[in-house]
């Protein structure tokens, strides 16, 4: 089973965005000399919490600072951007990583706000149109011919992988042969299983080799919070069930919430009720208990991959949760 990780650029108490960004270089780096297969960064906008707003300036920063680990975005969000010039961002991070870059791309646009600021150019309903775009854009021999050269032009070409957890998406991306990441979010009003199974088959049904890949490749992408014992993931989960009620649109705290911060914080009915929910799409728990809970999920969609999303506070305490998905998963 190939192991990855997706990071979010955490800003911890007492830390700066700076700070934030050094630790997912070393947080890459750790990755790396442990055999994780890839190491994908996010895209977040007005969050003070998360450091990554430019996974594209990123991605090469920590590839020039890694030696055999795919790096790439979980994902860029492409709404917000021309096509063509996301492909040229990707394709001369490729020219100078040939067969370590991958585009993870997302259909959020997230808040108004945002939107204006980023003068986004695309509506949700163009995420399809803008899948097809980038699948021509990044293949070698597209059935279309390109109205516009995407240099530099090479032998090597990034990997594309739409995110989601819809069966349309899925579809597409098999037609169009991509990757596709199933993401497991704790916020999805969703059974995990039998999403994960159900959005898996049509994927795989409806897949065409392609340039880009001759058989369906699917990555499994859920949040992971792995510790030592279970006393010690339910302490480090409890950050993350307050940060997942979205409060103020996420701008509650201006760095990610500790343990103590969030030991006696206050809750309704209703957010202990979401929380609850919310957690029955979590992965919490020692290694062996963490273990069941993926493999379960690994069998439901018979994932090629995982992608873990180890959002937890302290840069030693995701370190440790990579050592020991490493431990059961990992073989250099």
């Amino acid at each position: 089973m190939k192991v990855s990780v997706l990071d979010y650029g955490v800003i911890d108490k007492e830390k700066t965005p700076q700070e934030a960004l050094l630790e997912t270089r070393c947080l890459a780096q750790v990755a790396d000399k442990l055999g994780f297969h890839r190491f994908w960064v996010a895209e977040h906008h007005n969050i003070h919490a998360f450091a990554i707003s430019s996974p594209e300036l990123l991605i090469m920063h920590l590839a020039d600072h890694t030696k055999r680990i795919r790096i790439g975005s979980g994902g860029i969000m492409p709404l917000h951007y021309s096509s063509f010039k996301i492909a040229k961002w990707m394709m001369t991070l490729e020219a100078l990583h040939p067969h370590r870059i991958d585009l993870g791309i997302g259909n959020s646009l997230g808040t108004p706000l945002v939107q204006r600021a980023l003068s986004s150019i695309h509506a949700k309903g163009d995420y399809n149109r803008v899948i097809e775009e980038l699948s021509t854009y990044l293949s070698p021999d597209s059935p279309n011919p390109l109205p516009i050269a995407v240099n530099p032009k090479g032998k090597a070409y990034p990997q594309l992988w739409p995110l989601s957890n819809s069966t349309e998406t899925a579809q597409l991306a098999g037609q169009l042969g991509l990757g596709y990441t199933f993401g497991i979010f704790p916020y999805m009003p969703k059974d995990p299983l039998t999403e994960a199974q159900r959005v898996a088959a049509h994927y795989r049904q409806a897949f065409q080799p392609s340039s880009h890949f001759k058989k369906p490749q699917l990555i499994l992408a859920t949040f992971v919070v792995l510790a030592d014992t279970d006393e010690e993931a339910e302490a480090l989960a409890k950050p993350l069930d307050i940060w997942m009620l979205g409060q103020q649109d996420f701008n509650e705290f201006k760095t990610y919430p500790d343990v103590e911060e969030t030991r006696h914080y206050p809750l309704t009915e209703k957010q202990k009720e979401t929380i609850a929910a919310n957690r029955s799409r979590m992965v919490i728990g020692s290694a062996q208990t963490v273990k069941k809970q993926l493999d379960r999920l690994i069998q439901a969609c018979q994932a090629d991959e995982l992608l873990a999303i180890p959002l937890v506070p302290g840069f030693s305490n995701r370190q440790r949760a990579l050592e020991l998905l490493a431990d059961l998963y990992v073989v250099l």
